[in-house]
């Protein structure tokens, strides 16, 4: 599921502000890089959990605002835009002019009875509150765990993240009563004081240390996890850096190696959690610690993202696949033909709703289970991708949009939008199409026969082979959800 040439693709466009000024890993390089994540990895096997399909690494449980990030039904509202910290590693803008209102996923809850409103209609299962600093909105932030609560009583779970810098007893209480059952700190942000964390401990459930695993406080770092564990910390979440437009000139400064991944993240700073993890189970701190991999989000969080929203928007004779996208098949040939495939489909008494004739570009679309009754010695597979999306903005020309009553007086809209579209002629590469994302047969035995299949005769039918598996190779990365942290390089 890694594609080096597309992740090198993804690098450069989604950096092109920068790249040439970035340190990237190099291929030269990545052998020793891969050897000490090895190493670290090896080290802490056994003796730290594997969650997520091996995406989330690290001893002692996961919080249940993480459990609820991977199995995705959470939701986070920002609940304001302006921070008094100035962290480096912030990936947001940090010269903030203007206050933004309550926020999720481009939508605004000025009213937190349409916020809760929201959370009901998707089955939301977690809320964090975020920012800026969650806390400048104090009076806000209680409103809407009130609401919360009145409505969807004690089984939604409720978190928010502070830097801790307005953390007094007053509003610990408050919360707590409320009804907020953890709090997040950002203690990188406080040069790793621990005051307000000891001072949340004794209020509220549960006590989080949420932060990210900066190479360079690796030292201070290691000091800090008894303490943390001393004073009543659950749980230590450790992100790994990744670069943004508001940041990576920070990271370039510090001469950090940045990595040709989604996201964009920062080899040093996986090290850096990985050392510690390694650390907390040599020295038996016993502390919980879960290492937020940067591709972890790109799977999980984008999935959750799309699984959400797409029984809304999907049609019958669409697919869904492992991660999360809508998958259209298709066939393009004559109407006189076409006919005579809905004819053998009405003979078998398939429902109508699982094929569409598009007229206007003589496709059929149909459901992977009418795939046999077609020859593809004779026609191309059509495979196309679709991600559901939010939207406040109605579109009367866009049929594929859906308009989604939250109540009386708040309407929103999901739309698909498109992400990628093969046409795929070889009926070898079409059967292994079908094998690995339709029948879900061992990737080993698919290629097996792919191989076998082909006739190669000279130089061009070996390049034509392996263009053909890495067009499949590359379908991979939209079907399927990836297990185990990111090769380097």
């Amino acid at each position: 599921m890694i594609n080096k040439k597309l992740d090198n693709q993804y690098a450069r466009e989604h950096t092109g502000w920068a790249y040439s000024s970035m340190k990237w890993l190099l291929a030269n390089e990545a052998k020793e890089a891969n050897k000490k994540r090895n190493e670290l990895l090896q080290s802490i096997s056994g003796r730290a959990n594997s969650n997520f399909l091996g995406n989330k690494i690290g001893p002692g449980r996961l919080s249940p605002g993480c459990m609820a990030c991977g199995k995705g039904n959470w939701s986070c509202l920002f609940i304001g835009s302006f921070c008094m910290a100035n962290c480096f590693f912030c990936p947001q803008e940090h010269k903030n002019k203007s206050e933004r209102p309550p926020n999720e996923s481009g939508l605004i809850f000025d009213n937190p009875e349409d916020y809760v409103d929201y959370l009901e209609k998707f089955k939301f299962k977690g809320v964090s509150f975020s920012g800026g600093e969650p806390l400048l909105k104090h009076e806000k932030i209680l409103t809407y765990i009130e609401k919360i609560r009145e409505r969807l009583g004690k089984g939604i779970y409720l978190w928010m993240y502070t830097n801790g810098y307005l953390i007094d007893k007053n509003k610990l209480i408050t919360l707590k009563e409320a009804g907020l059952n953890e709090m997040r700190f950002n203690i990188a942000a406080r040069k790793y004081d621990l005051k307000a964390v000891e001072m949340a401990a004794g209020i509220i459930d549960t006590v989080t240390v949420e932060i990210p695993a900066v190479p360079e406080d690796y030292e201070i770092l290691k000091r800090c996890l008894p303490k943390m564990k001393a004073i009543g910390v659950a749980h230590l979440n450790l992100h790994q850096l990744f670069a943004s437009q508001d940041c990576y000139k920070q990271f370039v400064n510090r001469r950090y190696t940045f990595l040709h991944q989604p996201d964009i993240p920062v080899l040093e700073s996986e090290m850096t959690a990985l050392r510690l993890i390694k650390y907390s189970l040599d020295n038996n701190i016993g502390l919980a610690i879960n290492y937020c991999c940067a591709i972890y989000k790109y799977r999980f969080q984008k999935k959750a993202y799309r699984e959400r929203f797409q029984s809304f928007i999907k049609e019958r004779y669409e697919g869904l696949t492992e991660s999360g996208f809508i998958r259209r098949l298709a066939i393009q040939d004559t109407p006189a033909n076409i006919k005579k495939f809905v004819k053998i489909f009405q003979g078998n008494n398939f429902h109508k709703s699982l094929w569409f004739f598009n007229k206007i570009n003589n496709k059929l679309y149909l459901h992977h289970s009418l795939l046999r009754y077609i020859d593809f010695n004779k026609r191309s597979l059509i495979v196309a991708y679709f991600a559901p999306q939010l939207s406040t903005i109605r579109d009367k020309e866009d049929a594929g949009r859906k308009e989604i009553a939250l109540n009386s007086g708040r309407t929103i809209f999901i739309e698909k939008t498109f992400v990628h579209e093969i046409k795929i002629k070889n009926p070898v590469t079409i059967n292994g199409f079908q094998e690995l994302f339709i029948e879900k047969i061992n990737n080993g035995d698919v290629f097996k026969t792919f191989y076998k299949d082909f006739k190669l005769k000279t130089k061009e039918d070996v390049d034509y082979m392996i263009n053909e598996k890495e067009q499949l190779d590359h379908l991979k990365t939209l079907e399927f959800i990836g297990s185990g942290l990111y090769e380097l390089y």
